[in-house]
């Protein structure tokens, strides 16, 4: 399983509104802190890639880590991430738009790799409901079947609570959640791994398809 952290999660972590579609959670911000400081074998923690060598993005994607990555905001995300500690890539679900290589075939080659974690499998959406993932594309075409839970577009985390549960309810044992619904999918990613489930926070990743 997989959550990712970035902008967005950071913000609220340091009550700092940032994103339209999720307000600012008290209760959110501490599950968020839970999550990124957990240290479950099945969980990968994904933070963006923003810290270091930015060589392997194009010019546009490095201007705006460097016009985000303030040193404000970097200080802000070391109040969190621990020195030392091996992370995963937050842009693995960003595979094509920042990257210098993108006018190769190597993002479509990250596609293909990403699509065997689904290739037959039984597969739920939880997905905000303006988002429909995979929609009009075939990225998602190998799964051996699709089902969706649709969740508020803005604010998903007042509804977290009933998400979890009906996540819980359609799941089976081998289902494969995949999950679109802003900062709260972390979180519900960490609850469904917990609760013996491969579930991923993969964003809208099928844009950038």
């Amino acid at each position: 399983s997989m959550a990712r952290f970035g902008d967005g999660e950071f913000a609220i972590m340091s009550n700092q509104r940032r994103q339209k579609f999720q307000h600012l959670d008290d209760k959110l911000a501490k599950r968020l802190k839970e999550v990124l400081d957990s240290k479950i074998d099945e969980l990968l923690i994904g933070v963006a890639d923003n810290y270091g060598n930015l060589d392997h993005y194009n010019e546009s994607g490095k201007a705006g880590i460097r016009l985000y990555m303030t040193d404000e905001v970097r200080e802000q995300h070391f109040q969190y991430i621990e020195r030392g500690r091996k992370y995963h890539n937050a842009y693995i679900s960003r595979p094509y738009a920042l990257f210098a290589d993108n006018t190769t075939d190597a993002p479509l080659r990250r596609f293909a790799a990403l699509s065997q974690i689904w290739d037959g499998r039984d597969v739920i959406f939880v997905e905000g409901s303006l988002t429909g993932l995979g929609v009009g594309n075939d990225l998602f075409d190998n799964a051996k079947s699709i089902r969706r839970i649709e969740v508020p577009a803005e604010h998903s985390f007042d509804k977290y609570d009933e998400i979890l549960a009906a996540a819980l309810k359609y799941g089976e044992k081998n289902t494969l959640f995949m999950i679109a619904m802003g900062p709260s999918a972390g979180v519900l990613a960490y609850d469904l791994c917990i609760a013996g489930y491969q579930a991923l926070d993969i964003g809208h990743m099928d844009l950038e398809y």
